[in-house]
């Protein structure tokens, strides 16, 4: 058996490139049929940081205990939440990437219209903002990693319960 080697950044990307080449498609045969692009705003950025913010923060509180500045061990239902979250929330960066990415493109050539600029660079932030939600997950589930020599007997005897650093 293998150790789990955790999420790969090429599931994310290839994940974000297919979601990129559907959406484009889609949006390019609704646009082209003269229907209108969706609509975003400006609040999804502090949706995407509402979702990344309690993974890294709840994260944290592992990677403290595991470098032994917390002596209390997280249950391990938290630690295995913790780490599904972190891996669907990179996934989910991708994915939504790929779909402000397919707007941006579909939006470029109108980019001279104001109404078509705006959305296009709201979507082109939002992009960026899905980037960091994947880099998010990713430090997450590195900050959920522990040392494959450590385990919480060798731990506790060590130190009666906080390793020593």
């Amino acid at each position: 058996m293998t150790p789990d080697e955790g999420l790969r950044p090429r599931v994310v990307l290839w994940s974000g490139a297919g979601m990129l080449v559907v959406c484009y498609a889609l949006l390019r045969f609704v646009s082209s049929r003269g229907g209108n692009l969706p609509q975003n705003s400006w609040l999804t950025i502090a949706v995407i940081a509402l979702v990344a913010m309690p993974i890294l923060v709840l994260a944290w509180q592992i990677k403290s205990y595991v470098a032994g500045r917390t002596p209390e061990p997280p249950s391990p239902q938290l630690a295995r939440g913790v780490l599904v979250a972190a891996r669907a929330s990179a996934v989910a960066g991708g994915v939504a990437f790929g779909w402000y990415a397919a707007q941006v493109l579909v939006r470029l050539p109108n980019a001279d219209v104001a109404s078509q600029r705006e959305e296009m660079w709201l979507a082109l932030v939002l992009a960026v903002v899905s980037v960091l939600l994947s880099v998010a997950g990713f430090v997450a589930q590195a900050w959920c990693r522990i040392p494959p020599e450590d385990d919480d007997e060798d731990r506790r005897s060590r130190g009666g319960g906080a390793a020593t650093a």
